[in-house]
C-alpha cells in the first residue's frame, strides 16, 4: 500500500512541478493535463484505500474539474492546491516522515530497489537539495544514475586567455574584476569581466535579470568559463555572449584546481536548476555510483553484450557519467560519436530495450486473445464505396484492405491509421465501421471534443442516408432525458453506431454486443480513458486514428503495440495552402485585412486563431492577443459591416455548437477563436486562415490549424502573424511552414525541433522518457534493440532466465503498456 501511495504521489507531482516550473511559464504547453491527472487519481483509487487518503486525492481530482477551460490564474491556483495536497498526502508515507538525511546508508536493506529510494536521503542531499533535484523530474537514486549530462567539457587542458584565437571554443579560467549593468544610448546589457594575467574576457547578456546575475557572479571571485569566445572590435575585448547557467562555474576555493572530480578530466556537464550548482550534483551522482552501482543488478545477459558489443551495465553508467579515457571527448549531438562510444551506445541500448521487450510482450499477448472474425466481405462497404461522389486514393485502398484483412483474424485487430490532414482517414474508418455492423456487432467513434463529435455525426448520418443503420450521439452536454434514452437503445442493440465524446467511457453505457471500437486523434484522450472504452466488450478490434503523422522512430516506440497502416496521398481535388509567415506590423496588417475584406466581399469565410481567450495578469504576455479583444476589434473598427462570430473553450457546448453552426450555415463571416477548432472542424467555404501570434505554436499545431482551410473548390490561403519577440526556434518552425504542405516532412522537422519529449504535447501524453536515448540521433541503436527484444520474446525459455530483466521491464513500463506480469 505504502509503495503505492509513493508512486502516486510522483507521477501526479512530476506534470504538476513542470506545469509550476519557471513560474508557471510551461503551464500552456502541458495538453491534457486534467485528464493525465484523473486517470493517476482512478486509476489509484480503484484500488482500496483508507479513507484519508480517499479524501485528499479526491480533493486532487476536484482542482481539475472543466480545468481546460479556466482563466490563467484559476490554473495557477489549482495546481499549487494540489500540490500543497500532495504535500500531505505525503506526510501519511511512512518513509517520508522522520528520516534523517544520513540515515539511508545504514538502512539500505529497508530499500527493495533503487527506483523506490528517495533521494532526500542521500548523504549531501536533503530537503532542499531534493526539492531541486524534483524539478527537474530527479526523484529517485534510478533517476540519478540515469540523468544524463548535456555534454561533457575537456578540462584536462585549462586555457590561458593569451591562447585563445577567437571563434573556437574553450574552457578558460579568470578572475571577476567587474559585475554590473550597462547602459549606452544603442543598447543595455550586462557584462562580467573576468581578468587572467594581463588579458581580458566579457561575459555578456543582453536578455537578462540583473539581480539574479549579481547574486551568482561576485568581484574577486575565481570562474571557469567554456564557451565559443569571439573578439568584439567595438570593446575592443574577448567575449562570450550569454553563456549559460551549464557554460559557468564559481571556483570555490584554491584546492579546486586540483580536485579529480572537476578537473583535470572530461568533466560531465547537466542541466540545473535554480539554485543547484555543477559542483554539488557532480559530487551527488558521484556518490551515487559508488555506493548504489553495485547493487545494479546485472540486466543485460553475457551472450547479448557479446553479440552488440556492448559492456556490463554497472560499469557502462559509471563511464557516461565521469569517462574514465582523457583522450575522448563525447559530442552528444552526434549520432557517430554516441555510437562509437560503448558506454553510452550501452545505455541507450538498455533504455530502448527494456521498452521494446514490454511492447513486444504486449503486442504477442495481444495476438493469443480470442477475438471476433468480421466477415471479410461486406455488402455494406461495397454498397458505401459505390455511393461516394468521388474515387477512393489508392493509398486509401490499400489501408481499407489492410484493415479488412486484420478484422478477419481471431485475434483482436490492433491498429494505428496515421494520415495527414484531409486524406480521407473518416471514410476509411467508415469502412471498418460497416464490415463489423455486417457480421452483427456495434461499433464505437470516440472523438476528444464535442464540436468534433457533433461534425462526425452529422457527416456519418448524410453517409448512410440511404443505409439501414442506427446512429446515435452521446455527449456530456445532452439532456438527462436523451442520455437516458441513449444508453437504453445502446444496452438493447437498438443502435449500431454511436459517436460520442469521453461520456462514452461512463459506467452507465453497457454496449449490447460491441465488435469495434474507433478513436480519433488518440493521443488526446488518457491510458485510462481509451483502457475503459475498450474494456466494455470483450477483446473488441481497436482502431486508432490520428492526423498528427508521427515519424517511424517515434511510432515504433510509442507504437511498438500497434500495426500502423498511412495514408500517404491526398485526394486529387485538395489544394495547397499558399501559406505566409508575417511580423506584427502595421503595413502589414493593412495588408492582411485588405485580402481579408476582399475574399469576404466575394462570399468566403476567415478563421482567425488566438493562443489565449482573455488577457493574462503575467507582463510576459504583453504582446499575446486574446480572443475576445481581437473580437471585438475586428467587430468594432476593422469590419463593423461584417458578422464576426466567437468560438472557445469557456463556451458551454450549446454556446460552441451554435457559433460553429452559424459558421456553418455563413451568418459569420469571421469566427474568432482558440485552438478548440484545430482538429477536424470541416467548413469547405473558409478559404482564409489567420494565426495571431503564430510563435507560440509548435510545428504540427500549425499544420493542424492550417489544414481547416483548403477543403473546397476555393484557393485557400494561411497567414502567420508573429511578434519581434519570436525566438530562433520559433522563426525555424515558422520558415518550415511556408515552405511545404506535406504533413509527413512537417512532422520530422517538428520532432527535430522539439525533442521528443515533447512532441506529443508532454511526457503525460503517453510518450515514453528516455534519458540517454534519442529517438532522432539513436535509429541505429532503437532497431538494434528492437530485433534483439523479438528475439528474447520468441524464444519461451527466455522467460525464466531473464526473470529479473522482465520484472524489470514491469516495473518500468508497467503503468503505460498495462502489463502486470511477464510470464
Amino acid at each position: 500500500m505504502q509503495h503505492e501511495l509513493e508512486n502516486f504521489i510522483k507521477s501526479v507531482q512530476k506534470p504538476l512541478l513542470f506545469a509550476s516550473k519557471n513560474n508557471f511559464s510551461n503551464l500552456n504547453k502541458i495538453k491534457n493535463l486534467e485528464s493525465a491527472i484523473n486517470d493517476c487519481i482512478l486509476k489509484f483509487l480503484s484500488k482500496n484505500q483508507s479513507p484519508n487518503i480517499e479524501k485528499l486525492a479526491l480533493e486532487i481530482k476536484n482542482q481539475f474539474i472543466d480545468f481546460e477551460n479556466l482563466d490563467e490564474k484559476s490554473k495557477k491556483d489549482k495546481v499549487t492546491n494540489s500540490l500543497k495536497i500532495l504535500s500531505g498526502l505525503s506526510e501519511l508515507c511512512p518513509t517520508s516522515k522522520a528520516a534523517p538525511k544520513d540515515s539511508i546508508d545504514s538502512t539500505k536493506e529497508q530499500f527493495s530497489s533503487l527506483s523506490s529510494t528517495d533521494v532526500r536521503y542521500l548523504k549531501g542531499v536533503g530537503p532542499k537539495i531534493s526539492s531541486m533535484l524534483n524539478r527537474r523530474s530527479v526523484f529517485t537514486v534510478e533517476d540519478l544514475l540515469f540523468y544524463s549530462p548535456r555534454r561533457y567539457d575537456d578540462r584536462t587542458k585549462i586555457t590561458s586567455l593569451s591562447e585563445v584565437i577567437p571563434g573556437n571554443r574553450y574552457t578558460v579560467v579568470g578572475t571577476i574584476s567587474s559585475v554590473g549593468e550597462i547602459r549606452n544610448r544603442k543598447s543595455r546589457f550586462f557584462k562580467v569581466v573576468l581578468i587572467d594575467n594581463k588579458s581580458r574576457l566579457d561575459l555578456i547578456w543582453f536578455n537578462f535579470k540583473a539581480s539574479y546575475l549579481r547574486s551568482v557572479f561576485k568581484k574577486n571571485e575565481r570562474v571557469i568559463v567554456n564557451g565559443e569566445i569571439a573578439y568584439s572590435s567595438y570593446q575592443r575585448s574577448l567575449q562570450i555572449v550569454h553563456p549559460t547557467a551549464e557554460d559557468v562555474e564559481i571556483i570555490e576555493d584554491e584546492d579546486t584546481l586540483d580536485e579529480s572530480l572537476q578537473f583535470n578530466r572530461i568533466v560531465p556537464i547537466y542541466p540545473l536548476t535554480d539554485g543547484l550548482t555543477q559542483r554539488r550534483l557532480r559530487k551527488i551522482i558521484y556518490y551515487v555510483l559508488d555506493n548504489y552501482l553495485n547493487h545494479y543488478k546485472p540486466l543485460l545477459s553475457d551472450e547479448l553484450i557479446k553479440q552488440h558489443k556492448l559492456m556490463n551495465l554497472s560499469n557502462a553508467l559509471r563511464e557516461v557519467h565521469f569517462p574514465a579515457n582523457k583522450n575522448s571527448l563525447i559530442d552528444i549531438t552526434n549520432e557517430s560519436s554516441i555510437y562509437k562510444s560503448i558506454p553510452h551506445r550501452t545505455v541507450i541500448f538498455f533504455e530502448f530495450f527494456v521498452l521494446e521487450l514490454g511492447l513486444t510482450y504486449k503486442k504477442k499477448d495481444i495476438e493469443k486473445k480470442k477475438g471476433i472474425s468480421f466477415n471479410k466481405d461486406s455488402q455494406l462497404v461495397a454498397k458505401l464505396i459505390n455511393s461516394l461522389p468521388f474515387t477512393l486514393t489508392q493509398s486509401q485502398k490499400k489501408v481499407i484492405s489492410e484493415i479488412e484483412n486484420d478484422m478477419s483474424k481471431k485475434y483482436p485487430m490492433n491498429r494505428l491509421l496515421q494520415g495527414d490532414v484531409g486524406s480521407g482517414k473518416t471514410i476509411v474508418a467508415l469502412t471498418s465501421i460497416l464490415t463489423a455492423i455486417d457480421s452483427g456487432y456495434q461499433a464505437v467513434f470516440m472523438v476528444p471534443t464535442e464540436i468534433l463529435a457533433e461534425q462526425h455525426y452529422k457527416n456519418l448520418i448524410e453517409l448512410l442516408k440511404k443505409f439501414d443503420v442506427n446512429l446515435g450521439l452521446l455527449k456530456s452536454a445532452l439532456p438527462k432525458s436523451e442520455k437516458s434514452s441513449i444508453y437504453r437503445k445502446i444496452k438493447e442493440g437498438k443502435l449500431d453506431i454511436v459517436v460520442g465524446t469521453h461520456a462514452l467511457i461512463e459506467e452507465v453505457v453497457d454496449f449490447h454486443n460491441l465488435g469495434l471500437v474507433v478513436i480519433d486523434e488518440q493521443h488526446r484522450f488518457g491510458v485510462l480513458q481509451r483502457a475503459k472504452l475498450v474494456g466494455k466488450a470483450k477483446n473488441p478490434d481497436v482502431l486508432i486514428m490520428t492526423a498528427t503523422p508521427i515519424p517511424r522512430t517515434l511510432a515504433i516506440t510509442v507504437y511498438g503495440d500497434l500495426d500502423v497502416s498511412v495514408i500517404d496521398e491526398l485526394p486529387p481535388n485538395r489544394k495547397n495552402i499558399e501559406t505566409t509567415s508575417l511580423k506584427d506590423t502595421k503595413r502589414n496588417r493593412e495588408s492582411l485585412y485588405k485580402f481579408i475584406r476582399k475574399e469576404i466581399e466575394s462570399g468566403r469565410q476567415a478563421y482567425v486563431v488566438c493562443p489565449f481567450i482573455d488577457e493574462s495578469e503575467n507582463p510576459d504576455f504583453k504582446q499575446i492577443k486574446y480572443a475576445l479583444k481581437v473580437a471585438e476589434d475586428l467587430q468594432n473598427e476593422i469590419f463593423p459591416d461584417f458578422r464576426i462570430g466567437l468560438l472557445h473553450g469557456k463556451m458551454s457546448s450549446s454556446e460552441k455548437e451554435e457559433s460553429m453552426n452559424k459558421f456553418l450555415k455563413k451568418e459569420y463571416d469571421i469566427i474568432v477563436s482558440t485552438t478548440v477548432i484545430e482538429v477536424g472542424v470541416d467548413v469547405s467555404n473558409a478559404t482564409i486562415m489567420v494565426i495571431e501570434n503564430a510563435e507560440r505554436f509548435g510545428l504540427s499545431q500549425l499544420h493542424q490549424l492550417r489544414g481547416r482551410i483548403g477543403r473546397g473548390e476555393f484557393k485557400s490561403a494561411c497567414f502567420l502573424v508573429s511578434s519581434f519577440r519570436s525566438s530562433e526556434d520559433s522563426v525555424k518552425r515558422l520558415s518550415i511552414i511556408t515552405q511545404t504542405n506535406n504533413g509527413f516532412r512537417i512532422s520530422e522537422a517538428d520532432l527535430e525541433l522539439r525533442g521528443p519529449g515533447d512532441f506529443l504535447g508532454t511526457k503525460q501524453s503517453g510518450l515514453p522518457s528516455f534519458n540517454f536515448a534519442n529517438l532522432l540521433r539513436d535509429s541505429r541503436i532503437l532497431d538494434e534493440a528492437r530485433e534483439a527484444a523479438l528475439d528474447v520474446i520468441r524464444d519461451v525459455d527466455n522467460y525464466s532466465k531473464n526473470e529479473k530483466l522482465f520484472d524489470y521491464v514491469v516495473k518500468k513500463w508497467g503503468n503505460m503498456l498495462e502489463l502486470s506480469s511477464i510470464s
